[in-house]
C-alpha cells in the first residue's frame, strides 16, 4: 500500500467574514468591511452538490451616495445578532453612518438586505453575477448564460440562470423609494434610507417562482421577517451566565452547523447534509458520515429534536448503500473510495440519540445493510473490524485502529438494543458476543507497554506490531466520551498521559495551546482534537483554557490553528466541525 498523504494548504493569513442564510440559500462571505455579499449559493441534488453564484469582487456591492456625491467608507463595526444574523456599522468620511442587517427568511427562498440611518442616504446595491461554480469538493467553474427580465406582477427586475444542467432564478424588490437599472451586464438597484429601508432578494426554479416568492416577502415585510428570524434564534439560543465567552462560542457555532451543514434541495424540497456549505472549507458540497453523524447532528438535536430525528433517517436510508466509504456526494454515491470503521460505525452511534419506530421497516433495512458491509472487516482470529483509512483520512499502516473499535463496540451496544426492542432476541445474542469480542480485542490486542506503564496503542496487526499515534478527530481521549472506560482507569490515564508530553511528537511542549497536531496537518494543533480533550475529564480544565485563547475562525471551530496565536490555520468555514465544538461544550456545561 502507497501512504499518500492528502495535506490541506496552510492558510497565511484568516480574514473574517459574516455570513447568513436558511436551509435553502447560503450567504457564506459577507464582507465585514464593506457589507458586500460576495456569493449565493443553492442546493442542487441532481447536480450531486451546490450551485454557487459569485461576481468577479462581490455578488452584491452597497454603494453609498448623499446630495449625488458618492460616500467613502472608512471604517465598520461588526456583530452578531442572537448569534448570527450579522449586522455592520458603516461610518463614511463625511461624518454620516448606516446599519445593515442581512438575513434570511427563516423558511422561504429569499433574504432581506436591509439599511437604516438618521439621515437620508442613496443606497444603491450592484448585482454582478459574473461566475457560477458548482460546489462538489472543490469549486467548479461552469458556462452559463443570464437574461434580464421584467416581472409580470410587480414589474421588478428578474434574472434567468441558464446553464447545461441547471436553470433558475432570481427576483429583486425593494420595501419603497425602489428603482432600478441595468447597466454594463449589471443589475442596480436603488433605494434610499430615512429611517429604515430594505431590498428583497429572492431565489427559485424559474422567473415565475422567483417573483411570486418576492411578491409573498413583500407582502409579509422585512420587519415580520426579521422578527420572526430574531425569535426563532432567541429561543433556540443557549444561556449560559457564568461565562459569557462560552455563551458564544457555544452558539455561533450551534447556529453555524445548524445552517451551513444541512441544505434543503430547491428543486425537491429533499434535506441534504454535508460538510460544509462554505465555499472557504476546502472540501465543501459534499459528505462525511462522520462529519455529519458524530459531530453535527448531536449539535443539530440541541436545537430541535424531531428535526434531528427526521434528518437523521433520511441520511441512513440515502447514504447506507455506501457505508463507510470515505466521502460521498450529497445524494449518497461514493466521490472518495477507501473504507474507515468509524465512518460505517456512525452510523449505529445515531441509533443512541433517535426515537426509532420500530415498524419502520426501510430503517432497519437500512442498518442491515451497513452491519453487513461492515462484517466484511471482521477478523474472527482476534475479534475485531479493520480499516483502510484514518479518522483524518489518512491510510492507517496497520489495520486494527483502537478508536474505531471502540465506536463500533458502541455502536453495536446501540444495535443490540434495538434488536432487543424488535424482539430478535438471537440477533442480539449474536451481537453481544461481538460486542464482546471487540472489548477483549482491544485490551489483548491493542494495550502496550511503554516506559513501565500500560497505554493503548493506536493500532495493530494483530501479530505483535503496533504504533503510538494520537489521531485527533479520532482522539484517544474519546475512549470514555464513548462509554469505554472510566476517565479513572489506569490504562487510559496512563494513555492520556503518554500522548500529551514531551514524549509525543506532535505535542508542542513550549507553545501556549498545547493541543495535539497530527499527521495530516502536523505543524498545527488540531480543533477536532480540543473537542475531544473538551469531552475527556482528564484535559477538560486545560482544554478549557485552550479553547478561550483560540480565536480559530473567529469564534467558529477551525480544523487546526497556530499553537501560539490561535489563529486559524487549515479547516475554516468548517459547519460540521463546528457543530462538534457546540456539541461538546453543550455536554460538559449542561450535561455533565
Amino acid at each position: 500500500m502507497n501512504k499518500i498523504i492528502t495535506r490541506p494548504h496552510e492558510i497565511d493569513k484568516n480574514v473574517r467574514v459574516l455570513y447568513a442564510g436558511n436551509h435553502y440559500i447560503s450567504l457564506p462571505e459577507i464582507d465585514v468591511e464593506k457589507a458586500s455579499i460576495k456569493n449565493l449559493n443553492i442546493v442542487s441534488l441532481s447536480n450531486k452538490g451546490l450551485v454557487e453564484l459569485s461576481g468577479e469582487e462581490a455578488l452584491f456591492k452597497p454603494v453609498f451616495y448623499k446630495k449625488g456625491e458618492k460616500l467613502e467608507i472608512v471604517k465598520s463595526e461588526v456583530s452578531e445578532e442572537l448569534y448570527y444574523i450579522p449586522n455592520i456599522k458603516l461610518y463614511f468620511s463625511n461624518g454620516d453612518f448606516v446599519i445593515i442587517k442581512i438575513y434570511a427568511d427563516i423558511k422561504e427562498k429569499g433574504f432581506i438586505y436591509e439599511f437604516e440611518s438618521s439621515e437620508e442616504i442613496e443606497v444603491y446595491l450592484e448585482v454582478n453575477l459574473d461566475k457560477l461554480f458548482f460546489l462538489r469538493f472543490n469549486s467548479h467553474e461552469i458556462e452559463f448564460k443570464k437574461e434580464f427580465k421584467i416581472d409580470k406582477w410587480l414589474k421588478n427586475p428578474a434574472l434567468n440562470i441558464y446553464s447545461y444542467n441547471i436553470a433558475f432564478s432570481l427576483a429583486f424588490g425593494g420595501e419603497k423609494d425602489f428603482d432600478y437599472e441595468e447597466k454594463n451586464e449589471k443589475i442596480i438597484l436603488k433605494s434610499k434610507t430615512n429611517g429604515t429601508n430594505c431590498f428583497y432578494i429572492s431565489v427559485n426554479s424559474d422567473m415565475d417562482g422567483a417573483s411570486t416568492t418576492l411578491i409573498h416577502l413583500k407582502r409579509k415585510g422585512f420587519k415580520n421577517i426579521y422578527k420572526e428570524f430574531y425569535n426563532w434564534l432567541k429561543n433556540k439560543y443557549i444561556k449560559y451566565s457564568q461565562d459569557k465567552d462560552l455563551e458564544s462560542l457555544l452558539n455561533k457555532n450551534l447556529f453555524f452547523n445548524y445552517f451551513f451543514s444541512i441544505g434543503k434541495d430547491m428543486e425537491s424540497d429533499n434535506y441534504i447534509a454535508l460538510t460544509s456549505r462554505s465555499p472557504r472549507y476546502y472540501v465543501s458540497g459534499a459528505f462525511w458520515e462522520r462529519d455529519s453523524f458524530l459531530w453535527s447532528f448531536p449539535a443539530v438535536k440541541i436545537i430541535d429534536k424531531s428535526f434531528h430525528d427526521y434528518i437523521a433517517r433520511e441520511m441512513i436510508l440515502r447514504h447506507s448503500k455506501n457505508a463507510g466509504a470515505h466521502a460521498h456526494y450529497i445524494d449518497g454515491t461514493v466521490l472518495y473510495p477507501g473504507f474507515e470503521l468509524d465512518e460505517a460505525a456512525s452510523y449505529f452511534i445515531l441509533l443512541e440519540n433517535m426515537d426509532v419506530d420500530l415498524d419502520d421497516i426501510e430503517l432497519v433495512k437500512a442498518l442491515e445493510v451497513v452491519y453487513s458491509r461492515i462484517e466484511e472487516e471482521y477478523d474472527s482470529r482476534i475479534g475485531l473490524y479493520k480499516t483502510f483509512l484514518l479518522p483524518s483520512d489518512d491510510p492507517s499502516e496497520y489495520p486494527f485502529v483502537t478508536i474505531d473499535n471502540v465506536i463500533l463496540w458502541r455502536g453495536f451496544i446501540n444495535l443490540k438494543n434495538l434488536y432487543l426492542k424488535l424482539n430478535w432476541y438471537k440477533k442480539a445474542d449474536m451481537l453481544q458476543k461481538k460486542i464482546d469480542g471487540i472489548y477483549n480485542g482491544i485490551y489483548k490486542y491493542l494495550v502496550t507497554e511503554v516506559e513501565g506503564k500500560r497505554i493503548f496503542a493506536w493500532s495493530t496487526d494483530g501479530e505483535g506490531n503496533y504504533k503510538l499515534y494520537n489521531d485527533p478527530p479520532g482522539n484517544l481521549g474519546l475512549m470514555y466520551y464513548y462509554d469505554f472506560v472510566d476517565y479513572q482507569n489506569e490504562v487510559f490515564k496512563n494513555t492520556i498521559d503518554y500522548y500529551y508530553s514531551r514524549k509525543y511528537k506532535y505535542y508542542f511542549e513550549d507553545a501556549k495551546i498545547k493541543e495535539l497536531a497530527c499527521d495530516h496537518h502536523p505543524n498545527t494543533p488540531s480543533g477536532l482534537g480540543l473537542c475531544g480533550s473538551l469531552l475527556n475529564p482528564l484535559m477538560r480544565e486545560e482544554a478549557l483554557k485552550w479553547l478561550k485563547m483560540a480565536n480559530m475562525d473567529y469564534g467558529l471551530l477551525a480544523e487546526s490553528f497556530d499553537k501560539d496565536t490561535g489563529e486559524a490555520k487549515t479547516g475554516v468555514g468548517f459547519a460540521t466541525g463546528s457543530g462538534y465544538l457546540a456539541m461538546a461544550l453543550y455536554r460538559i456545561l449542561f450535561e455533565e
